[in-house]
């Protein structure tokens, strides 16, 4: 009986919807919105992130951070960037041969290469540059990360008070890098990946190029085609 008296309130429930929407006329979707797959003006965020197990010492509880997880953004969102070549060598970046101590402006860049595979024949490349080194931070002063917890490449940044600091350099680990696509509209567009690919906003595998299919799911007008476009992701991480 209870179940009889469940499916009968669904029923109920589906008929009064349906009666609802019967009638409704709906506003055409401005062509502005239902045709715009491009992405807005910082094209994409790149973060590094890190899971910390008993390295950060709680100073005012005495005693040590189970599990933190600390994400930063190592791919500025702004379109253009300063870089100063801070290794021993010179390093080639875009094609540049920068010398030790040098400094050259990049600029994140979205250009375009035909594909017949992809969506009116054209391949839009996301060119982004990233730091290969992350810097992480505590909360406060409450919060350090000990330099007895870590091992290999890391550095403790100023200021050091008995081998704890509230700053940690990190190598970043290319393969769990987390990327966003910015979209100009979020709201109304999705973002398949491709191959394989990892999902945007959460870490994946970014050290070689990925694609994504961006689609528009507006409401669309009679005999109007989706909007959709096809785009790779390149990830260029700076010594």
């Amino acid at each position: 009986m209870k179940l009889l008296n469940k499916l009968y309130t669904a029923a109920l429930a589906l008929l009064l919807f349906n009666s609802c929407q019967s009638g409704l006329e709906y506003d055409d979707v401005p062509e502005s919105i239902y045709s715009d797959v491009n992405l807005a003006g910082g094209l994409c965020n790149v973060k590094s992130r890190e899971l910390f197990q008993n390295q950060i010492y709680a100073v005012n509880w005495n005693r040590w951070v189970e599990n933190y997880i600390g994400t930063v953004t190592i791919g500025n969102y702004k379109t253009a960037r300063e870089w100063t070549n801070t290794t021993a060598e010179a390093v080639t970046v875009n094609g540049l041969s920068v010398a030790p101590g040098a400094k050259v402006k990049l600029a994140n860049t979205l250009s375009t290469e035909d594909n017949a595979s992809a969506p009116g024949g054209k391949l839009y490349i996301v060119n982004l540059y990233a730091d290969a080194r992350a810097t992480y931070k505590t909360a406060n002063k409450g919060y350090m990360f000990d330099a007895t917890r870590f091992s290999g490449d890391f550095k403790l940044l100023p200021p050091v008070t008995n081998g704890r600091s509230e700053q940690v350099v990190l190598p970043v680990k290319k393969n769990e890098v987390i990327v966003e696509i910015l979209l100009s509209q979020e709201y109304n567009c999705k973002v398949y990946p491709q191959d394989n690919a990892p999902e945007m906003g959460k870490p994946g595998d970014f050290t070689q190029p990925r694609r994504y299919l961006v689609v528009n799911e507006s409401r669309l007008p009679a005999g109007v085609e989706r909007a959709q476009r096809l785009y790779e992701v390149r990830i260029t991480f700076l010594p």
